[in-house]
């Protein structure tokens, strides 16, 4: 820590008309957790599959057998496509065969989704931040001492727009496909949520900067954030609104 907090105040000094006031260390929570989802494959939609679902829409199609003399396919193969689409929900049969609202949305939009089988993924989320962030716990073990914790810091649970957990998910999700892609370039996509759970909190250690820049009499803080490995606007913004007032009067206008 102490190397650290060297390296970054000889990086701020580069700077000579600025003044380190003071300088401290502190931790906020972020919270490791667990989704687990069933991703979808989306495919665009073959020929056959689109005839099959267009002639259960259009057509009274009482069994296999008539739709493959309609479509002059063989009667084993439009079972096995029809069982298929039964299964996936895009087809139900009453008297007919027709189709659900599921194989209406995908028939309309010309893409069959499939199902897979359920995967879980670990993300880490600051709820002083709230949101995401992508980082390295490990950098917390080069300190010894974990300092205090940060005064505006928050471990409320998850608390944001369902959309941005998707893409976080998303974005993870689409960084793993890309070391094996297969030939067609087939993307899965995380569309609902099976659970999530906080599975382990762990202290991240900031190092705090005052400073005061005399020549433009401005007065600012800087927040060495070791889990993202820079500086964490986010934090300092939070500290900007709560903590100005305060500094300026215990550093600048007792000396005046």
């Amino acid at each position: 820590m102490n190397a650290l907090e060297k390296k970054l105040t000889n990086k701020i000094k580069q700077d000579p008309k600025t003044n380190i006031l003071a300088t401290s260390s502190w931790c906020f929570p972020i919270q490791t957790v667990e989704f687990n989802y069933k991703p979808v494959k989306r495919l665009t939609m073959d020929i056959l599959m689109k005839m099959i679902l267009l002639s259960c829409k259009q057509a009274e199609i009482a069994d296999s057998k008539e739709l493959s003399d309609l479509l002059l396919v063989e009667k084993l193969f439009i079972q096995d496509l029809l069982q298929n689409l039964q299964n996936k929900g895009l087809v139900e049969k009453t008297s007919y065969y027709q189709l659900t609202t599921k194989g209406e949305k995908q028939l309309e939009n010309g893409i069959y989704e499939e199902e897979q089988e359920e995967e879980t993924q670990h993300l880490f989320y600051s709820a002083t931040h709230q949101s995401f962030l992508a980082g390295d716990l490990e950098a917390s073990d080069d300190f010894e001492n974990l300092p205090e914790t940060f005064a505006y810091a928050s471990e409320e649970s998850v608390n944001i727009a369902e959309e941005i957990i998707f893409k976080a998910l998303q974005e993870n999700q689409s960084t793993m496909e890309k070391e094996d892609l297969d030939q067609d370039l087939v993307q899965t996509f995380i569309t609902s949520i099976e659970s999530q759970k906080t599975i382990q909190i762990n202290d991240i250690p900031c190092i705090q900067f005052i400073i005061y820049n005399e020549e433009k009499d401005l007065l600012y803080v800087r927040v060495w954030n070791t889990f993202i490995g820079h500086w964490d606007e986010a934090l300092e913004k939070i500290l900007m609104e709560n903590e100005l007032v305060k500094w300026r009067e215990e550093y600048l206008e007792g000396k005046e």
